[in-house]
């Protein structure tokens, strides 16, 4: 009584300041567009891992900051790829691209044949004779067969890489792509030698370029649908179209604070968006089916504005916190972006829920008091329209509760098998299969992995005296004995490869003699295997690894070179480490697998005492908690039997339905309460709750099922995925509401008027005995 009185004084200060909200409205509005231009797109190693975790410190500092590389791939494929026209446009191109800044080095078969002319006639240049060419290519396939076969697979296939260190911003990489492309061309290949330009930073600038593309078109068709939702479903009311722009001005307001806050966009983050139209348009209908139903009963509009903030506001803010009980679950996630999605999510409901309340009010307050002095003029006129919905859903109320054990008994036994089946859903971990297909740079990607291989490997940072001859030949050592145990690794390289490489194939015995040979190797050759004399990095090459062996099958095998370093001891004052991106994948992958029913638990959790201490009623909290578990089981199920899989946006299943499901539950207990203080007949409270309720749920939950529905359109199937997964999820939510909720309802109440009528009837046994006993 005392949320409703406040309600009562909020409701007649918007109904006395519409200027004053319109303003202020106006002000965050702009003020929301300037800091919107100020987000951020992050696709880096940030959104996966934790900056202040232990890993990330190991990753980012130890690995990325001395050895991280990223690469422009040129891929050079035909007849004529060895040729000495094919070998002196490849040098023109490396030669071009070193004088760019921020270019580390080149890697190309035309380095190589350069170096070993050189070594022999003094002069490094390419050979103009092809029989030349082909002797010393043989000569370096003999002596050291794996790495020519990392860079010339066969005589129709090579490959020139360009590296960048990954510690320049992303836009700094971006920027030199252009570079890339514009030196092929210069450097006028033969015909025969046709050229590609991929690798990572070319699909990572056409991945961005495509989500900040599609996340346009995802709004456009998501508001395209909720039109039809609306007309479909909202039409009984006047102005069926308006909770469209209000929920648009609160997706406005949470651009702003998305920039003001600093929050990045991320892969996850972008399919926010139809999420938050979604909810947020429901805010809007739940306001407006109100004030309609409180106009047609023959108030006036003040006093309809007044009664629906006063009930409507408290009803929809419980759902409001429930919702983001279920989001703010997503924080307890080891992976950021997952963090991110939740406040982003958070942030994007108390907008909607702002924007619904003190503009949506206002403006549908000041329309229909102009609607209703035209009424006033022309003689009362005013017809109270029905939705078929509500009928519709008391029906189904009435259908259930007289098969009540049926209804119970099937939803719990699907739940149950349904969250056993749950547990055998597995996890995509192949990073590509979450971006477009037939995206172009990603087929010409997929075509140089199929002629070279995986790039999977394993990096072990060596720190200590890493020049030292001992040192130099542990690292060989170490290499030879993980290649010959483990049949998962290919090959072995280090800075004792290099040195070997340039020494005839021999370790110097003094360290003088490793200085002498460093001095010797280009900058290029040696950049990935030493820093400074104190740190070195040990590269085990075991290709497709998450491909052949999976996510499990590639951390077991992580956790057997640790073993292997465990075992096989560096030399004293020598420290050894395993990271890279390997070891952060590996990490992510678990953190998704693990922390998904965590994330659920806590959001259920945090839902039941949320709701007890509002209500202060264990069975008022409990019992928008059990359709929700129900559903979640159900959805388990369903994910299983159509083959589906968990991805980083998926894992957010659990959260996203206690967030998404558990406000239809909330506002149809909210209303049936209301109800039962005006009559005794639980029934009958519970028909006119469904009645009066059931066509706003029903239109709110399809406008979401539309938003989302524009996620299944993403380009990204992993965005496509979701859209799906999270269709079901409200169709589903909306099913238990209208079946399972109102069995829930009407038993417990039962049950609960039961008990008291057993205390009564018992205490007033009591009085009698007592009584007899006196007299």
């Amino acid at each position: 009584m005392k949320i409703t009185s406040r309600g009562e004084r909020l409701g007649r200060w918007i109904e006395a300041n519409p200027i004053i909200i319109l303003t202020m409205a106006a002000l965050f509005t702009v003020a929301s567009i300037h800091f919107a231009q100020t987000i951020t797109m992050e696709t880096e190693t940030e959104t996966f891992v934790d900056e202040n975790s232990r890993l990330y410190v190991e990753f980012d500092h130890l690995f990325n900051d001395r050895f991280g590389t990223e690469s422009i791939v040129v891929l050079v494929e035909g007849d004529a790829v060895t040729t000495p026209e094919a070998l002196k446009a490849m040098e023109r191109l490396t030669r071009q691209m070193e004088t760019v800044e921020n270019v580390l080095g080149t890697v190309s078969i035309a380095e190589m044949v350069m170096d070993a002319e050189a070594q022999e006639t003094g002069l490094r240049k390419v050979p103009d004779s092809q029989a030349r060419v082909d002797e010393i290519l043989d000569g370096l396939e003999e002596a050291n067969p794996g790495m020519m076969n990392a860079i010339l697979p066969d005589r129709g296939h090579t490959l020139i890489s360009i590296d960048l260190p990954t510690s320049i911003p992303m836009e700094t990489m971006d920027a030199i792509l252009p570079e890339a492309y514009s030196a092929v061309e210069m450097a006028e290949f033969p015909a025969g030698a046709d050229t590609i330009v991929t690798g990572e930073i070319a699909l990572g600038d056409d991945i961005e370029r495509e989500m900040n593309t599609s996340m346009g078109t995802l709004l456009m068709i998501s508001g395209l649908l909720m039109v039809v939702a609306l007309f479909l479903v909202f039409r009984h009311v006047h102005l069926p179209l308006l909770p469209l722009p209000i929920v648009f001005l609160g997706i406005i307001w949470t651009f702003g604070m998305m920039g003001f806050l600093k929050v990045p966009l991320t892969m996850v983050s972008m399919a926010a968006f139809p999420i938050l139209i979604g909810l947020g348009i429901d805010y809007a209908i739940q306001f407006q089916n109100r004030i309609e139903e409180e106009f047609q009963r023959g108030g006036s509009i003040a006093d309809a504005a007044i009664e629906t903030v006063a009930h409507t506001a408290p009803a929809v803010l419980i759902a409001l916190i429930i919702t983001g009980a279920g989001f703010f679950s997503l924080f307890s996630s080891a992976v950021p972006m997952i963090r991110d999605f939740g406040l982003l999510c958070l942030i994007g409901i108390i907008m909607c829920y702002l924007s619904s309340l003190f503009v949506g009010v206002t403006v549908l307050y000041q329309m229909e008091r102009g609607r209703s002095n035209r009424i006033g003029r022309n003689g009362d006129k005013r017809k109270e329209k029905k939705s078929p919905i509500g009928p519709l859903v008391v029906k189904s109320a009435a259908f259930v509760i007289h098969r009540w054990q049926i209804v119970l008994a099937a939803a719990v036994l699907l739940s149950c098998a349904g969250l056993y089946a749950d547990t055998k859903v597995p996890i995509e971990t192949d990073m590509m299969e979450f971006i477009p297909q037939d995206l172009p740079p990603l087929s010409q990607f997929r075509h140089m992995h199929n002629i070279f291989g995986g790039e999977d490997q394993l990096n072990i940072i060596v720190q200590g005296d890493v020049i030292d001859p001992a040192t130099l030949r542990w690292m060989d050592e170490f290499g030879d004995y993980v290649v010959e145990s483990r049949d998962k690794v290919y090959g072995a390289t280090s800075l004792a490869t290099i040195i070997k490489g340039y020494n005839g194939g021999t370790i110097p015995e003094e360290r003088s003699g490793v200085v002498a040979v460093l001095d010797r190797i280009p900058e290029e050759a040696k950049y990935q295997y030493i820093d400074g004399h104190d740190t070195a990095q040990i590269i085990l090459d075991i290709g497709q690894a998450f491909d052949n062996l999976g996510q499990v099958g590639a951390e077991r095998l992580q956790n057997e070179v640790d073993k292997d370093l465990i075992w096989f001891e560096p030399p004293p004052g020598v420290s050894v480490i395993q990271t890279g991106e390997m070891a952060v994948m590996n990490t992510v992958i678990g953190a998704l697998t693990t922390g998904r029913m965590r994330m659920t638990l806590i959001g259920l959790v945090l839902i039941f005492f949320i709701l007890l201490a509002i209500y202060r009623d264990l069975l008022k909290a409990t019992m928008p908690v059990i359709p929700m578990f129900i559903v979640i089981g159900w959805m388990g199920g369903v994910m299983y039997t159509t083959g589906m899989k968990y991805n980083p946006m998926t894992a957010t299943l659990g959260a996203l339905i206690l967030g998404v499901g558990s406000e239809y539950a909330i506002l149809t207990m909210e209303r049936f309460y209301e109800e039962r203080e005006k009559t005794d007949d639980a029934m009958e409270a519970l028909f006119t709750a469904t009645g009066s309720i059931g066509a706003a749920i029903v239109a709110s939950g399809l406008t979401t099922v539309f938003g989302f529905s524009a996620l299944i359109a993403s380009p990204f199937p992993m965005t496509s995925s979701f859209g799906i997964i999270t269709v079901l999820s409200v169709v589903f939510a909306l099913f238990a509401t209208f079946t399972v909720f109102p069995v829930l309802l009407i038993r417990l109440e039962y049950w609960r008027g039961h008990k008291a009528e057993v205390k009564a009837r018992a205490a007033s046994l009591l009085i009698i005995s007592l009584r007899r006993l006196k007299d």
